[in-house]
């Protein structure tokens, strides 16, 4: 039995090891890059501190060679091989015509009541 838990000790000792050697190192952003391009570290990567994934900002900028500016996001998208075709007249708003309001009218037996329910009322 005593030998069956020093082998499993052993074997338990060599998985850790191996788990340990097969982790990835965790990657840091480097705020040198940050003050390199003048632009915050949220320019580049999805999260707004900067480190992890990057956007297609920071995916450009790397792309291109980490150049002393990151493209903007139309570049950067153009750059990563996105075609943006959009048509303008779609996106144009027209401002539909709104008839001018009437001032409202109170007959002057009614103006008891309203008073009383504007009183009573919680949003006030």
């Amino acid at each position: 039995m005593k030998k069956y838990l020093i082998l499993l000790g052993a074997l338990m000792l060599c998985a850790s090891i191996l788990l340990l050697l097969a982790m990835p190192e965790p990657a840091h952003a480097l705020p040198e890059y940050a003050a390199q391009t003048g632009e915050p570290c949220s320019s580049c990567h999805i999260s707004p501190s900067g480190g992890g994934p990057r956007g297609p900002r920071g995916q450009a900028w790397v792309a291109a060679g980490k150049p002393g500016a990151i493209p903007d996001l139309t570049e950067s998208l153009s750059l990563l091989g996105v075609e943006l075709s959009v048509d303008e007249a779609y996106f144009t708003v027209t401002a539909p015509e709104v008839p001018e309001a009437e001032a409202p009218a109170v007959a002057p037996a009614q103006s008891q009541k309203l008073f009383h329910w504007l009183s009573q009322y919680d949003g006030n």
